[in-house]
């Protein structure tokens, strides 16, 4: 059988792989130079390849989720990352990474899995036209025309990359709105003394008075909004109601004294004002530029129990989500009610795997460990049915 793989990132890779080693003739297209070029990127190059305690909570709640995490185990993603030659330890969160730490060799290690088992390899590649033909594919690659008995779409999305163009190969409607996820937001009353200081704060969400979520971890202040994981993960919240073309009036409320209660902190400020410490409230708690900020937002002469209430619930309104070039993944995709689930094919056959889905998880290596298992979960009937191989 002759497989076209579009896409060569984790989700591409994986799948091409997994059909080499099992006896297909496999061509994978890669529009970039190379292939894995957003896997580079992971993990701040240490590449966060997956995560111990994937669950479905941690997805944006598409059935594909469920049928796919059902089916592959975290065991079953080891197995086929060891069979590529990978070695992986955990991190006390569950994030798996590579031994080597580095997100370059993961992808020569998956490279050279792919070329030993025969897989081809197409980099600077354009699929200009698609076609089914009496079952087979007729597949227009730059200017040279091809016939293919399956193609697989794992082209990703326009986080980081140029948006792909699939409109020649999927049928038209089939994907929900897209918005960037797990990026930065920019804040509508940033201060931008603020550029550049972390601080490990308990974030939550709200879109007016209702809550929508809260997160714990670093945030880092720039002079446009926030960022770091725990404002990433909440992006996805914001990014998850716009693809369902929801809005609000989103806030994000930070506790940069999480590990103060809001009555030990006011018993510590009045404590320094009644001793004529006015100026020095925040010394060896917080950073002296957040603090003068904190100051500054409650006005001249304010007590000590409305300047910890600040300090607890510091209020940022939201303005909008930071470009795709700056975001992870991409919320929304291929829309499921398109969609075989079973098989993750489309009504023309075409086979859809990884963020090329309407599929986005948490930071954390969530979203590798989809674009692998969502690969992976297409051959378990083979696998059942036939002497078919995962790893």
């Amino acid at each position: 059988m002759k497989v076209l793989v579009i896409g060569g990132g984790m989700a591409g890779l994986t799948y091409a792989i997994v059909a080499c080693k099992n006896g297909f003739d496999v061509t994978v297209a890669e529009r970039n130079s190379r292939v894995g070029k957003k896997l580079f990127a992971t993990g701040n190059g240490k590449c966060n390849i997956g995560n111990e305690r994937v669950s479905v909570s941690n997805f944006n709640g598409c059935a594909v989720v469920k049928k796919v995490l059902d089916e592959i185990s975290v065991a079953d993603y080891k197995r086929f990352l060891l069979s590529c030659g990978i070695y992986t330890h955990t991190d006390a969160e569950g994030r798996m990474y590579p031994l080597s730490d580095s997100a370059s060799n993961v992808v020569d290690c998956l490279r050279h899995q792919l070329v030993k088992f025969g897989g081809k390899l197409l980099a600077d590649t354009e699929i200009t036209a698609c076609e089914r033909v009496d079952g087979s594919y007729q597949v227009t690659i730059g200017s040279t025309k091809h016939t293919f008995d399956k193609v697989v779409l794992a082209c990703g999305s326009g986080s980081q990359a140029p948006m792909p163009n699939v409109s020649n190969i999927v049928p038209s409607g089939v994907f929900t709105p897209l918005c960037p996820s797990l990026v930065p937001v920019k804040a509508r009353n940033m201060d931008g003394t603020l550029n550049g200081i972390r601080v490990r704060a308990n974030v939550t969400l709200y879109d007016g008075s209702m809550l929508l979520g809260s997160e714990s971890g670093e945030v880092l202040f720039k002079d446009y909004g926030l960022t770091g994981i725990s404002i990433f993960n909440l992006s996805s919240v914001i990014a998850r109601r716009t693809v369902q073309r929801k809005t609000g009036q989103y806030v994000f409320s930070l506790d940069v004294v999480p590990n103060l209660t809001l009555w030990d902190l006011g018993e510590i400020l009045h404590a320094r004002i009644k001793a004529g410490e006015g100026n020095r409230l925040f010394y060896g708690i917080l950073h002296n530029k957040l603090a003068e900020h904190i100051v500054k937002r409650c006005g001249n002469g304010a007590d000590a129990a409305t300047i910890a209430s600040c300090a607890k619930e510091l209020k940022f309104e939201f303005d909008r989500l930071l470009d795709w070039s700056m975001s992870q993944v991409t919320a929304g995709g291929i829309d499921e009610g398109y969609l075989d689930v079973n098989t993750l094919t489309l009504s023309n056959g075409v086979v859809c795997v990884g963020e090329v889905l309407n599929v986005d998880g948490v930071c954390g290596g969530n979203n590798l460990y989809f674009a692998a298992a969502s690969a992976l979960y297409t051959f378990t009937r083979l696998q059942r049915e036939h002497a078919f191989s995962i790893s």
